[in-house]
């Protein structure tokens, strides 16, 4: 695990990071988060989810994203490479209303994101028109979320260049939030529980060869669109508009 407490001595980490992530798979990396500050944004976010309009799974125009709004993720046939899951994912981008008190720590994580991969900081006024950072929150809920096992593609693909590297924030900790399921990365074959004693507030780096997926939330509890809880992450990777 790195302990760093501002931006400026991530700079100095980077290498160690980096270096744990090609031998590890992931890095952990805590101390730029509060943990009381995260635990009540999440609660905003799980308030909004089980309040708001959502919009499907398929049929979604990449501009329909561009705002605050959640949408399903559900299935498999209509992802990349028939990736199945079953997830929220809560869209807060940075040039809408801050609605969870989200924004800085979303500007934050782009940080975090960029210095490791060792480039510009990538904020949307280098982005667009043509891309964006798809600020989001992804909520795996408690009776049977899950993500299938892959190896990211369309954040790589959406790079202006240089290597892809993505950083995911914790909103929700293991044996508080839900009890079973979760994360896993694979090392060399074995699946590894990254969150394993981790906090609200942590933050897992990886690339984009790192093989990770979701394990079931929570499968043993029933599941209630209504009553969304679980597990849930920030991220902020680059979309492309068109």
């Amino acid at each position: 695990m790195f302990i760093s407490n501002d931006i400026p001595n991530l700079i100095g980490l980077r290498p160690s990071i980096i270096a744990s992530v090609e031998k590890n798979g992931y890095a952990l990396l805590r101390g730029l988060y509060d943990e009381c500050a995260i635990a009540e944004a999440a609660k905003t976010v799980y308030q909004y989810a089980n309040s708001c309009e959502r919009l499907p799974t398929a049929g979604v125009k990449p501009m329909d994203v561009r705002r605050n709004t959640s949408k399903w993720s559900i299935g498999g046939r209509t992802f990349q490479d028939g990736l199945p899951r079953f997830a929220l994912t809560v869209y807060n981008p940075q040039f809408d209303a801050d609605i969870f008190h989200l924004r800085a720590s979303f500007d934050r994580l782009i940080q975090v994101r960029d210095i490791l991969a060792g480039r510009e900081i990538l904020r949307d006024e280098a982005l667009l028109p043509t891309r964006f950072n798809a600020c989001r929150v992804q909520i795996y809920p408690a009776g049977g979320g899950f993500l299938g096992e892959h190896r990211d593609q369309r954040g790589v693909s959406n790079l202006p260049g240089g290597c892809f590297i993505e950083a995911l924030l914790l909103l929700t900790q293991k044996g508080l939030d839900y009890r079973t399921g979760g994360g896993i990365i694979r090392v060399n074959g074995t699946a590894v529980d990254p969150e394993a004693g981790t906090r609200r507030g942590d933050i897992i780096v990886y690339d984009g060869s790192t093989i990770h997926g979701v394990l079931d939330v929570d499968p043993e509890l029933s599941f209630d669109a209504n009553n969304l809880r679980g597990r849930a992450v920030a991220l902020s990777t680059i979309y492309d508009n068109r």
